[in-house]
Parts: structure tokens; sequence; C-alpha cells
């Protein structure tokens, strides 16, 4: 049985978020099981935090975004990995959200290993 984990963290592609732009999410999984898996589709979901960072697990926050029915499905999508093989740079676009905190978190392969990463963002006013 494969099985895929992250190859780097869930991050995005710009140190300062302003609340009118929009910013890609950044991520790679890796093969470390020892035979291929097949395609594979990973989720992305954008959560908003009223609390602030990191959050907290016992709250409900508002989904922002959630590429199971936001964005285009072939971002999300991820080839076949061979044994040992990093898969390619994930980096779909999302926002422009409001100014706040926020939780980037990504499900990898989401129809079997379901390994969950999450990075926790700062979205500031514009000047």
């Amino acid at each position: 049985m494969s099985s895929i984990v992250f190859a780097t963290d869930v991050t995005p592609d710009k140190a300062i978020i302003h609340e009118t732009e929009s910013f890609r999410v950044q991520w790679k999984s890796f093969n470390s099981g020892p035979v291929e898996n097949p395609a594979f589709s990973d989720r992305l979901m954008v959560t908003q935090l009223p609390e602030g960072c990191p959050g907290s697990d016992d709250q409900e926050h508002t989904v922002v975004f959630d590429s199971g029915t936001d964005g285009d499905a072939d971002d999300f999508q991820e080839a076949a990995l061979a044994p040992g093989a990093e898969g390619n740079l994930m980096q779909p676009m999302v926002g422009p959200f409001a100014a706040g905190s926020y939780r980037l978190t990504v499900t990898l392969d989401t129809s079997s290993t379901m390994t969950t990463s999450f990075n926790c963002v700062e979205i500031v006013r514009a000047i």
C-alpha cells in the first residue's frame, strides 16, 4: 500500500497578503510507499479564524474556499507517483479575502491516504 505524505509545508506564495489580492497556496506531495500511487485529487479549504491564528479546533469557523465546490478541479489533480517520487508543485489561486486570520488546510489523496496539514496566515488591510 502506498503512502502519500507532504514533501513541503502548506504555504502562501507571498509573505504579505493584502485583502485586495489573490494568492497561491503551495504544497508538494511525496510517495513514501513501496508501490506506485495512481493519480489522485487533493482538497484545499480556507477557513476564517475570528479568534486569530492558530485558531481553535473546538469552534465553528466560516469556510471561505473549499476546492470541493470552488475553483477548478484540475488545479487539485495530481499525477501518479512512483515509489520515492515527489509530486509537482501544487499552487491553486484563491482570494481575495477580507483582512483577518485564515487557516489554509490541505488534504492529500482524498480517496485514500487523507493526510492533512495546515498553515495559518494573516491577511492585512490594503493601504
